[in-house]
């Protein structure tokens, strides 16, 4: 065994079978999740050896993004990918309970449907059975909700796969997760209210070292436009310069 383990490299796959028994005080190592227990071997086995990692996968360090995806299942193992997939996890858990809690249903509907004449330009499917016929991929399911409004399901929700076949932009990506809420019979503040119930609440539970600003702040387009120069304004950064300065300016 001890022949063995001088062998041993990181990344390598070993089996062990032996006693797991606490580390004598004084050797413990809290930085570790296993630090305060060792295992006492009484057989080891070399299931598969390992070639050294393009780039270091225990340790938070900037690599390349291309290098990343080239070994992307090494780094899906590093902290920060895994940390991100966990919170996503979390905040979508959280809002099935949040929502379930209120009456409301998760829906979900087809990704290949007839294509909608919306602003944005669809991902088109050949249909292998209607030949010279296509399918679209769902810019947003507009015409899903619209159907089971009138079908009497009135408070529905679903966590929404969309597809737009555009040119990348800041703010904008060709595949993209939504949150899609729908209610009959409300009005503005039944809608702004439960929103933002919903996020205040998700932040406080899921990331509760995050700050986040409560009453949300409520602007009219016009004071939108007026204080920030723009109807979608950026919070976090401080007022913009005014639309009519702007025009005096030029």
């Amino acid at each position: 065994m001890h022949q063995i383990a001088e062998t041993l490299r990181n990344e390598w796959v070993v089996q062990i079978i032996g006693e797991v028994i606490p580390r004598p005080e004084g050797t413990e190592n809290l930085s570790m999740p296993s630090g305060e227990i060792e295992v006492i071997a009484q057989q080891v086995e070399i299931l598969n050896e390992s070639l050294t990692p393009p780039f270091y996968i225990n340790e938070d360090t900037e690599v390349d993004e291309l290098l990343r995806l080239e070994y992307r299942y090494l780094d899906l193992r590093r902290d920060r990918m895994r940390s991100n997939l966990m919170l996503r996890h979390r905040v979508v858990k959280f809002i099935r309970d949040f929502l379930d809690e209120r009456g409301f249903i998760e829906i979900e509907t087809p990704i290949l449907i007839k294509s909608t004449p919306e602003g944005a330009r669809d991902y088109l499917v050949p249909s292998r059975v209607h030949q010279g016929q296509f399918y679209a991929l769902p810019q947003s399911p507009q015409q899903m909700k619209q159907l089971l409004m009138m079908g009497g399901l009135e408070r529905y929700f679903q966590i929404a796969r969309c597809f737009r076949d555009e040119d990348l932009r800041s703010d904008r990506q060709p595949e993209f997760t939504q949150l899609d809420l729908e209610m009959s019979f409300v009005d503005e503040e039944d809608v702004l209210s439960i929103t933002e119930q919903l996020f205040k609440e998700m932040v406080e539970t899921v990331v509760p070292t995050k700050k986040i600003t409560k009453p949300f702040l409520r602007l009219t387009h016009k004071d939108a436009m007026e204080r920030y120069g723009t109807d979608k304004p950026d919070l976090r950064f401080g007022p913009g310069i005014p639309t009519r300065l702007k025009r005096c300016s030029r």
